[in-house]
């Protein structure tokens, strides 16, 4: 089973990079998801060198802050990386346009971010240690990055954009998770989650709309020469040679028995 399964998984690579237009589609994606997370990560350090006041969340007022900085930090790393190895060994056909895509989600939070001059919540949880230099990705926590929640968006997008797999609802799974994460941690409003589900879906209708041509042409490519269509030309072509054995056999018997007296 598992030599089928790497026998499939590279079936399928090699089919699509042979096609020009999905090799360059991978290079353009992976070039616009790095500059746009550059992009994210630039004007989230440079609105952190101002201070802004925080603001009241009717449902943060009621909620104390809660130590869930594993599943902050470490849960939402999973979550993608998991995501994204999905695609690359179940969906290798939609993986340019999902780079694509999360870099437009990526550049639009970025806006987003610029626009948006509100300080963290009250009993922001980072506030309420002395260092949080332990944390190896402490480098990426920001205090004013807030709408939209990145954290809430990430594996919704990835809940889109696997639609037509029963491992979207893992992916929407996590983005409720995640949304209830940040909340009780008090890192993001509640407009910051809210908002993020509906931002989320236009993006990726966006994206839609400009990248989908190519994005249909390489799902044909692996219909109609991918591993279960490779599977069905093998098995026609075994069960013609199959009968066509037979049928020499079934010649040289009626040779030998005109043979006999």
């Amino acid at each position: 089973m598992l030599r089928n399964f790497f026998a499939r998984f590279w079936h399928h690579w090699k089919i699509l990079l042979k096609d020009k237009a999905y090799r360059i589609s991978l290079l353009i994606g992976a070039l616009v998801l790095s500059v746009s997370y550059f992009v994210t990560l630039t004007v989230s350090s440079y609105n952190d060198t101002s201070s802004y006041l925080s603001v009241g969340d009717a449902i943060l007022d009621k909620l104390p802050t809660y130590n869930l900085e594993f599943l902050f930090i470490w849960g939402i790393s999973f979550i993608v990386l998991w995501g994204m190895l999905y695609i690359v060994f179940y969906k290798p056909e939609i993986l340019p346009f999902t780079l694509k895509t999360l870099g437009v989600l990526f550049l639009v939070r970025s806006g987003f971010i610029v626009l948006t001059h509100v300080g963290p919540p009250a009993g922001f949880y980072y506030d309420n240690l002395v260092s949080v230099d332990y944390n190896p990705l402490n480098s990426l926590v920001f205090r004013n990055d807030l709408f939209f929640s990145g954290h809430t968006s990430l594996p919704f997008m990835l809940f889109l954009l696997l639609k037509d797999t029963k491992f979207k609802w893992f992916m929407l799974a996590s983005s409720l998770l995640m949304g209830a994460t940040v909340l009780l941690m008090h890192v993001h409003y509640s407009i910051d989650v809210f908002a993020a589900f509906f931002i989320t879906y236009g993006i990726y209708a966006l994206s839609n709309k400009i990248f989908n041509n190519l994005n249909i042409r390489f799902r044909r490519r692996i219909k109609r020469y991918g591993w279960n269509a490779f599977q069905k030309r093998f098995n026609k072509y075994r069960e013609k040679r199959r009968l066509a054995n037979e049928s020499v056999e079934i010649e040289k018997h009626i040779a030998v028995d005109k043979k006999q007296p």
